[in-house]
């Protein structure tokens, strides 16, 4: 016998971009703020998606509205509206991917956790990641807990980029792309306050700086839709940043508590025994 978890996201529509990107960013900061130990993954996605909605906020969503992924890729004569539909795109889709996993990881007997996740046809990393934050919570020695821990979320991250943004990216035009390149950025301090190297970090910076050895197959030209580059950025700094800011807990629960609260919403998590297959597959019709 089946039964629904006691909690599921409440997303506002599609249509109403900014807000949704803001639950989303309250959702990620709130299943951080439970499982903080845990959930370092969701952490990192908190700031992500956040920085991904002021983006979005420059565009004019009433005027243009929303498009599919095949109604944009599928254009012959594309234009920068295509382009950040397919950002918006992206945010839903990871939070669909991974978001939701982390809500049922969060609730369900495990065994029936992962049996669902192999009968949805999860890949092979997820379903490895998701053991180790299992063998983890069980774990009684700190070193080899933390470790699982962060090797977990890393491979989390990892599926993420890969083969969640990965094949999106690749649909951007080369004009945006290079833009992206220029532009991108990434910053742990994000509740107005003035923010530093320690916090923050600049793709095309960086990747002249110290990332000769992959940028040199691409003409030393820093490329943030190359996965290599981006991969290098995000586990050489982006994540070295994450682990050792995470240990100013005073200053990460300030950041994280700002996210939380971009819109109202609750998130109890309650384990139960069992639910429903539509609960841990994400419904990717409307995206």
């Amino acid at each position: 016998m089946s039964i629904h978890p006691l909690y599921t996201f409440n997303l506002p529509p599609e249509e109403d971009v900014i807000r949704r990107n803001r639950t989303i960013t309250t959702y990620y900061a709130k299943l951080y703020q439970i499982e903080p130990k845990l959930y370092k993954w969701a952490g990192m996605a908190a700031f992500a998606s956040f920085h991904i909605g002021e983006k979005l906020k420059l565009w004019n969503w009433k005027k243009t509205g929303i498009k599919s992924f095949p109604d944009t890729c599928q254009k012959k004569n594309r234009s920068i509206e295509d382009d950040v539909q397919i950002i918006r795109i992206i945010n839903n889709r990871i939070f669909l991917e991974i978001g939701t996993l982390h809500l049922a990881f969060s609730q369900l007997d495990y065994n029936i956790f992962k049996n669902q996740l192999i009968q949805s046809n999860k890949h092979k990393i997820v379903v490895d990641a998701f053991d180790k934050l299992n063998t983890a919570k069980k774990e009684t020695n700190i070193e080899i807990s933390e470790k699982l821990i962060w090797d977990a979320n890393t491979e989390i991250l990892y599926h993420e980029q890969r083969l969640v943004v990965q094949p999106m990216f690749n649909k951007l035009s080369t004009t945006f792309s290079g833009a992206m390149s220029f532009v991108a950025s990434f910053d742990y301090s994000v509740n107005h306050k003035k923010t530093n190297w320690k916090f923050a970090s600049r793709f095309i910076y960086f990747m002249l700086r110290k990332g000769h050895s992959v940028t040199k197959k691409t003409g030393y030209i820093p490329k943030v839709t190359n996965f290599d580059q981006r991969w290098f950025w995000i586990t050489a700094d982006l994540l070295k940043k994450w682990q050792r800011i995470e240990k100013n807990t005073t200053s990460v629960n300030e950041e994280i508590d700002y996210l939380s609260k971009l819109e109202s919403r609750l998130l109890n998590l309650n384990k139960t025994l069992a639910a429903s297959h539509n609960h841990i597959v994400a419904n990717n019709k409307n995206i």
